[in-house]
C-alpha cells in the first residue's frame, strides 16, 4: 500500500493537485491504525488508505479538508478525552472520539498545495530577473513575449509567444507582472486586467503607469478591472537595478500572498469542506456522538419520520431499545 501511496502523492505533485498526507505518528492501543499509517486525503474529500476505521477515517477526512482550506499543517489528536494529553502543544488539535474501543491516535496531516503562479510579460531585463528570482522562491513561473525562449528565459516553467494564449494560465492564485518596459504595455496589460490575476503589477513609472490606464479606460476597459492595477509594481525601497526592482516586486507579491492566507479558501480551488461539508454537522450518532457520514454508513434508523445514522451496530441496536430516549438529537 505504501508504494502505492508514493505513486499517487508523485502523480498528484505533477499534476499540481492540492492533497493532504495523514501519517498516524503515535497511538495507545486498542486501535486498528499504528504508526507509520498513512492516507491521502484530496481536496474534494475523496480518502485512499488506511489511518483508522470508521472512528477515526471521517474525522481525518474533515480535518485535511481544513488543513487545505487554512494551508497549515497540525496534529490531530483523536481520543476520548484528548484535553488531559493535549499538554497545551502548539499544532494540536484535539478531537474527542468516543468510539468503543476507547483508544487514541495522533495523526499528522501534511499539506501538499499547488505552487504560486508568476506570469512575466516582456522580455527586459526586468522580465529576465523577475523569472529567475520567482523561480528561485518557489513559484511556477510562466513567461510571454513573442521572442520566449528557453535561452532566453532558462527558468521559466512555462514559455508563450502569444499574448491571447496566456489567459487560460491564469487565476486566483496567479501573480502577473507586466515587465514590457514601454514596448506593448497597453496591449499586454489589456490581456490580463480583467482575469481573475491575485496581482497585477506593472513595471512603470507613476506618469507612465497612469497614461497606459488612461488609454486602456479610454477604450472602455471596466474601471474597477483598471483600479486593481498596481503602479509602479512592487514595494517603495529604493531599488535601483533590475535584480532589486525585481526583488521589490516579488516582495510585495509574497505580502499579498501571505495576507490572504497560504491555503486553498481564497477562491482557486474548491475545498468540499469551505461550502459543502463532506459530513453534514447534523450527521452525529446520537447515542456515542461519533460524526458519521450518511453516504457511507451502514447503520440507520428511522423514527417517526427522521433518520438517524450510527457509528456501528451497537450504538443502532441501542436507539432502537428506547428511540423515545433520542429522538431529535443529531438528525442525518
Amino acid at each position: 500500500m505504501f508504494d502505492d501511496l508514493l505513486e499517487q502523492v508523485i502523480a498528484l505533485k505533477g499534476r499540481g493537485q492540492p492533497f493532504v498526507l495523514a501519517t498516524v505518528v503515535a497511538c495507545r492501543p486498542p486501535t486498528s491504525a499504528k504508526p507509520g499509517a498513512k492516507a491521502i486525503v484530496q481536496a474534494d474529500g475523496s480518502f485512499h488508505g488506511w489511518v483508522g476505521g470508521s472512528c477515526a477515517q471521517p474525522l481525518v477526512v474533515q480535518e485535511s479538508l481544513k488543513t487545505l482550506n487554512e494551508g497549515q499543517a497540525r496534529v490531530v489528536l483523536l481520543a476520548p478525552h484528548p484535553e488531559e494529553l493535549n499538554l497545551g502543544l502548539e499544532g494540536i488539535v484535539p478531537i474527542p472520539m468516543t468510539c468503543q474501543s476507547e483508544g487514541t491516535l495522533a495523526i499528522y496531516l501534511e499539506p501538499f498545495l499547488p505552487q504560486p503562479h508568476l506570469l512575466v510579460i516582456g522580455q527586459s531585463p526586468m522580465a529576465r530577473s523577475l523569472v529567475a528570482l520567482g523561480k528561485g522562491l518557489g513559484f511556477r513561473v510562466s513567461a510571454c513575449d513573442p521572442s520566449a525562449s528557453a535561452e532566453l528565459f532558462p527558468e521559466a516553467d512555462a514559455l508563450a509567444s502569444d499574448l491571447a494564449a496566456v489567459g487560460e494560465q491564469i487565476g486566483p492564485k496567479s501573480h502577473v507582472v507586466v515587465a514590457t518596459m514601454g514596448h506593448y504595455d497597453e496591449e499586454a496589460l489589456e490581456a490580463v486586467v480583467s482575469s481573475s490575476a491575485g496581482y497585477i503589477g506593472l513595471v512603470a513609472s507613476p506618469r507612465r503607469g497612469r497614461a497606459v490606464i488612461d488609454y486602456l479606460q479610454g477604450k472602455g476597459v471596466a474601471p474597477e478591472s483598471l483600479q486593481r492595477v498596481k503602479y509602479p509594481a512592487g514595494l517603495d525601497v529604493g531599488a535601483e537595478t533590475p535584480e532589486e526592482i525585481a526583488l521589490s516586486i516579488l516582495t510585495e507579491v509574497v505580502q499579498k500572498m501571505r495576507a490572504a492566507g497560504g491555503g486553498l479558501g481564497n477562491g482557486e480551488l474548491t475545498v468540499a469542506a469551505v461550502d459543502t461539508p463532506i459530513i453534514p454537522a447534523g450527521a452525529v450518532d446520537p447515542i456515542c456522538q461519533m460524526t458519521v457520514n450518511p453516504a457511507d454508513s451502514r447503520y440507520f434508523s428511522t423514527h417517526q419520520g427522521d433518520t438517524y445514522h450510527f457509528c456501528c451496530l451497537r450504538c443502532k441496536e441501542e436507539f432502537d431499545k428506547e428511540p423515545a430516549r433520542y429522538a431529535g438529537q443529531s438528525v442525518g
